[in-house]
C-alpha cells in the first residue's frame, strides 16, 4: 500500500498561482482547463502543484474538478495587507507537517543547511521529496513572516493570540426593530382641526395676510402633541393609521406659543363646517417586473442557464468534461418529471 503524503511538495507561491487561475474561471474548473490556462500539460509535476494547493487549503479537488475554498476567498478579499498576511500565514500552516516544524523550532534558529536531512530522519519525509519540502517550507515561512533573516522561527501560537478576532465592517444580523416610533406623530393634511400650515411660525400681520382658513381672526392653530385625549381621536385604528380622523380636539388640546389663545368661535366654526372626508387614494400600481438579462456567454465557451423548482444555476462550459455536470443536472430534471 503506497504511503499517503500529507505535506506539500512544491512552494506556496506556485500553489497560490494555481488557485488564482481557478478563481479567474469562476471558482471552479477542471484540471485540464487549469493546465491549459497556464500553458502546461497535465503531468506529474503539475499534479504535485495542485496537490500542494489542496494541502495549503486553497483548493479542493473532487472528481477532477477544482474549487476554491473559503480560506482563499478570505485572502483575496482581505481588508488590508496586514489581514491578508494573517490569512496567508493560516494557509501556510494548514499542512500538519509545517505546523509541527514551526512549533518544534519556535524562538529557535532553523538549521537551514541540514534541514532536508532533518526532515528525513525526524519527520518521516521521503528522501526523494526532502529537498523540495525543505525549500517550500523556508520560502513560505519567510513570505508569511514566520522565519526572519536570522532563520529564527517565530512563535506561531503567540502570533495567533496577538492578531485578535477577525474584523467585520458590518454585523451579520439585522436589528429586531428597524423603525423606531417617533416622539411626535405626523399631522394629517386632510383635517382642519388637526392639520396646520407653516404660516403659524410667521408674525401675526403676515399670518393674517396669507391665511385663508379663518379670515375673521387670522389665527392658525399649531400642530398637536401626543397629549390628545383618547375621546378626541377616532375609534377606528385603520383611519388613525392613514390620518383620516375627523373629530375635533377637545379642551385638553395644547397649542404652540404663536396661537396659545384660540377663541371658542374658531372651534365652533370648525365643528359646524367640517370638510368632507377625502376618499383614500388608491395604491400606485406596482412597476412591471423586468427580468435581468442573461449573462453573456464566455468568449471561449458556452453558457447554459437551468431554472426550475429548487434549481437556478448557470453553467459555463469550456471543456468536454463540463458536459458531465450538465448531464447530471438533466438526469435530475428527468427524474423529477417522471415522479410527478
Amino acid at each position: 500500500m503506497p504511503k499517503t503524503i500529507d505535506y506539500p511538495r512544491t512552494s506556496y507561491a506556485g500553489a497560490w498561482e494555481v488557485a488564482e487561475v481557478v478563481d479567474d474561471t469562476g471558482g471552479k474548473c477542471s484540471i485540464e482547463a487549469c493546465a491549459r490556462k497556464l500553458n502546461r500539460k497535465v503531468s506529474g509535476s503539475f499534479k504535485a502543484i495542485l496537490g500542494s494547493a489542496v494541502k495549503f487549503g486553497l483548493l479542493t479537488s473532487k472528481r477532477e474538478l477544482l474549487t476554491t475554498t473559503n480560506l482563499f476567498r478570505r485572502i483575496k478579499h482581505a481588508y488590508d495587507k496586514q489581514e491578508e498576511l494573517l490569512y496567508h500565514r493560516e494557509a501556510f500552516l494548514h499542512p500538519p507537517l509545517f505546523s509541527q516544524i514551526s512549533r518544534k523550532f519556535r524562538n529557535k534558529e532553523l538549521p537551514v543547511q541540514m534541514f532536508d536531512i532533518m526532515l528525513i530522519r525526524e519527520f518521516g519525509v521521503e528522501e526523494i521529496n526532502a529537498q523540495n519540502v525543505a525549500k517550500a517550507f523556508v520560502d513560505g515561512a519567510r513570505m508569511a513572516g514566520i522565519l526572519d533573516e536570522r532563520n529564527v522561527v517565530a512563535d506561531i501560537d503567540q502570533l495567533a493570540a496577538q492578531q485578535g478576532p477577525r474584523r467585520e465592517l458590518a454585523s451579520g444580523e439585522m436589528p429586531l426593530n428597524l423603525f423606531k416610533a417617533s416622539d411626535v406623530p405626523a399631522a394629517s393634511s386632510s383635517s382642519p382641526a388637526v392639520a396646520y400650515s407653516e404660516d403659524s411660525r410667521l408674525d401675526p400681520p403676515e399670518r393674517y395676510a396669507m391665511d385663508s382658513t379663518f379670515p375673521e381672526t387670522g389665527l392658525v392653530p399649531s400642530a398637536p402633541p401626543e397629549s390628545l385625549t383618547e375621546a378626541a381621536m377616532d375609534s377606528d385604528p385603520v383611519s388613525a393609521l392613514f390620518g383620516l380622523n375627523r373629530t375635533i380636539p377637545n379642551a385638553a388640546t395644547q397649542y404652540s406659543q404663536e396661537a396659545a389663545v384660540v377663541p371658542p368661535v374658531i372651534l365652533q366654526v370648525a365643528a359646524a363646517t367640517p370638510e368632507p372626508i377625502p376618499a383614500p387614494r388608491p395604491a400606485p400600481p406596482a412597476p412591471p417586473r423586468v427580468s435581468e438579462p442573461p449573462m453573456a456567454p464566455p468568449a471561449e465557451g458556452y453558457l447554459i442557464h437551468i431554472a426550475g423548482p429548487g434549481l437556478d444555476t448557470q453553467l459555463s462550459i469550456q471543456d468536454v468534461d463540463d458536459l458531465e455536470i450538465v448531464r447530471i443536472l438533466l438526469e435530475k430534471i428527468r427524474k423529477n418529471l417522471t415522479n410527478r
